[in-house]
């Protein structure tokens, strides 16, 4: 028998007291994977090591997860997003881990960035773009910041009966503890990789690679990573075309 769904929450509220750093969270769990995969692609745009040359901008930071792990691996990190508790939070971790010398917090939103045009090479946004109030002005402002010949690095949800089957009707049943908790995803604005790739384009972003995001044994170890299946999330990246 279902277990009744809670009262849902309002996205703000859930992101002001969500539990980025707890070791039972979902997004705690695969930010290494996360993060190998934002590597592989700097490399295969850079070169080898590049990670290490790149300040990265973070568009839709929360807890500062990756913009910490970005750190770790030698790269600089500027993270924005428009919660304050969710910074919060970043700041003071950043600031345990001794690396508040490699990243950067502020409060501000995707759909006009407070950066000067051509400010950063790479720009990573995950699990955001299912959450912005107007994608094409996001993708519009993304495209603006990036450097020509810059690179892109997303992953988002795909909209189909099986991603709101999985992250909504099972997720916010079952997995509360992991952070899916009732409110966090609204279906209709999941995306289609077709529909991604049209605004990408229009905005100067050629798509290099689109990929499910999917369960895999890694050393006897499941973890996610890129794979044949984008039913219900998938990960990509593009290059920004000069003028």
């Amino acid at each position: 028998m279902f277990k009744p769904v809670q009262q849902k929450q309002s996205q703000e509220d859930i992101f002001s007291s969500y539990n980025w750093w707890d070791q039972s969270c979902l997004l705690f769990q695969i930010t290494n994977e996360r993060i190998d995969y934002i590597e592989s692609c700097i490399n295969r745009t850079f070169g080898q090591h590049a990670l290490r040359q790149q300040e990265i901008l973070e568009v839709g930071c929360g807890g500062g997860l990756i913009c910490e792990h970005l750190a770790r691996r030698g790269a600089i990190a500027e993270g924005i997003d428009p919660s304050a508790a969710a910074l919060e939070s970043a700041r003071e971790h950043i600031k345990r881990s001794n690396l508040g010398q490699n990243v950067h917090f502020q409060q501000g939103y995707a759909e006009t960035l407070p950066y000067a045009d051509g400010s950063f090479s790479v720009i990573v946004s995950l699990d955001v773009l299912e959450h912005v109030q107007d994608l094409n002005s996001t993708i519009k402002e993304i495209s603006r910041v990036l450097a020509p010949g810059g690179i892109f690095i997303f992953d988002t949800i795909n909209r189909t009966f099986l991603s709101r089957l999985a992250l909504i009707w099972i997720g916010e049943r079952f997995f509360r503890k992991s952070g899916l908790v009732p409110g966090l995803h609204d279906y209709h604005h999941f995306i289609k990789p077709r529909e991604l790739r049209h605004v990408l384009g229009a905005h100067r972003l050629e798509v290099q690679e689109m990929s499910g995001f999917m369960p895999r044994l890694t050393r006897g170890r499941l973890t996610l990573g890129p794979g044949w299946f984008k039913g219900v999330s998938y990960v990509g990246y593009a290059l920004k075309k000069s003028e």
